[in-house]
């Protein structure tokens, strides 16, 4: 029996959230390697490539994590 005020679970908590930060953290790593290849090709410095490159991997990770909560939100209301 369950009590009335038990959070509903929805599928995103416990064990479903460690394949996504995989997914996650792979597409980030893959926007990155690209990043700092295409700078390396164009002439940079070796350190201005690498530098890029987290800076791509940096932005994409919080773009993926800040989708989250927007697609939580939506599949909330509809």
């Amino acid at each position: 029996m369950t009590t009335p005020n038990a959070p509903a679970t929805d599928g995103t908590s416990g064990g479903a959230w460690i394949p996504w930060l995989l997914v996650m953290f792979l597409a980030s790593l893959l926007v990155a390697v690209c990043v700092g290849f295409l700078k390396s090709q164009s002439g940079t410095p070796p350190t201005e490539a690498v530098l890029s490159g987290g800076a791509a991997f940096a932005g994409s990770a919080m773009l993926c994590l800040g989708v989250v909560p927007v697609v939580h939100q939506l599949r909330r209301r509809g």
